[in-house]
């Protein structure tokens, strides 16, 4: 069976585009200056989360008034936090699956539960996970296409994007697919996309969301928005892809659905190239 829905690639034809607008909206606190996942919670709050080696904590701004909490995850660590997703049943998944150098073995995904907000400290669930294809840690440089920073929630599903590291660069993301439940789990590789081959600051992936009600994919790199949308069920290489150039090179490790052609992104803070920021990104009428 699996070799049924193995290695489909993305082949359609990419068009650039540039009608993008960016405002800022809010400056981070310092202590998250190294915000690397954000998921828009019940049209209210905005939850971001530190890069690894930080405290395993999470942040929960109130969009209307400004305010913020922290909410500390109890028997838990920032191995390499990168992303959140967020699924129908009010649910967050924290994904610990940063993996740099391809060595990791296993990766985790913490399953926050549906009372969070209320508590100052909570205790996750864990998922954790190894991918089916890797029998090397690390690959060969050809090969070296296990680090992962985006994931989103579809259909009690969770979809796994990697951060494209080969030599020579490919630019293909890997889409992989694990449950949603906890436990431990092997990914399944479903299929890939190549958003572009040019250079890793336009095509590696650090970023996505999904949005079921308008059935789009947004997929982020550090100078670059993509969209993927017209696809059926979970084959995503079938949609039509296009590009929107952001402003500057970033650090962009964040992006979530506002509204149907609206986004919230923050970036990471790097001294002397600013960034730290929370934006709205629209699409230019």
């Amino acid at each position: 069976m699996k070799l049924l829905f193995l290695f489909a690639l993305f082949s359609l034809s990419l068009t650039v585009f540039s009608q993008l607008s960016m405002k800022k909206i809010a400056e981070l606190p310092e202590k998250m200056y190294e915000t690397s996942g954000l998921v828009f919670y019940d049209d209210k709050y905005l939850i971001t989360h530190n890069d690894g080696g930080n405290k395993a904590e999470i942040y929960v701004f109130d969009i209307k008034t400004g305010g913020y909490k922290t909410i500390e995850l109890e028997d838990t660590k920032n191995n390499d936090w990168e992303d959140l997703a967020q699924d129908d049943k009010g649910r967050i998944y924290i994904g610990d699956f940063g993996n740099n150098l391809n060595k990791r073995e296993t990766c985790q995904i913490f399953i926050l539960p549906k009372d969070f907000l209320e508590k100052d400290k909570t205790k996750p669930k864990k998922i954790t996970f190894s991918y089916e294809d890797q029998t090397k840690f690390p690959p060969s440089k050809t090969e070296l296409n296990f680090d992962c920073e985006a994931f989103f929630w579809k259909n009690d599903s969770l979809y796994l994007f990697t951060k494209c590291r080969t030599e020579p660069f490919s630019g293909i993301t890997n889409i992989y697919v694990i449950p949603d439940k906890a436990g431990d789990h092997v990914a399944k590789k479903i299929g890939s996309v190549q958003l572009c081959s040019t250079d890793w600051r336009f095509c590696s992936v650090t970023a996505a969301d999904y949005s079921e009600k308008y059935n789009v994919v947004a997929l982020l790199t550090y100078s670059r928005l993509y969209l993927i949308s017209g696809f059926t069920g979970n084959q995503f290489w079938n949609g039509t892809l296009k590009s929107y150039q952001l402003n500057l090179v970033r650090q962009r490790e964040a992006v979530c659905f506002k509204g149907k052609n609206s986004w919230y992104m923050t970036d990471e803070y790097r001294k002397g190239l600013g960034g730290g920021n929370v934006y709205e990104v629209k699409l230019k009428e």
